[in-house]
């Protein structure tokens, strides 16, 4: 195995790994990404990887590209539901299925 090969295999390892995180919501290790693949493809740059093992780095990495983008979405869209949510408040009813609002004030609810 050529410097070349082991440079292609280590970062095609890297992001099939990225896809499985992306995919588990693995946040730390995506966090780790960055320098992890920088590293990869400056070994891999120094290597004159061939054409045919960079074509099949840039369709995984496309589509780690789309599941980056589909997971920044969702992430954004729950930050603006939260934000737009304060607390809810507890709301009971009463015995003749009247609303009964009630302060939570860390006392235990039993069901009678």
């Amino acid at each position: 195995m050529t410097g070349a090969d082991r440079a292609l295999a280590t970062v095609k390892a890297l992001l099939d790994h990225q896809r499985e995180a992306l995919l588990t919501g693995d946040l730390v290790w995506l966090a780790q990404m960055p320098d992890r693949l920088a590293r990869a493809m400056q070994t891999l740059a120094d290597h004159a990887p061939p054409p045919s093992g960079l074509a099949v780095l840039a369709d995984i990495a496309s589509q780690n590209a789309r599941l980056i983008l589909a997971a920044q979405r969702g992430i954004a869209e729950t930050r603006a539901r939260s934000a737009g949510r304060g607390a809810t408040p507890l709301t009971t009813y009463d015995a003749r299925g009247r609303q009964w609002p009630t302060p939570c004030d860390g006392k235990v609810l039993s069901r009678r």
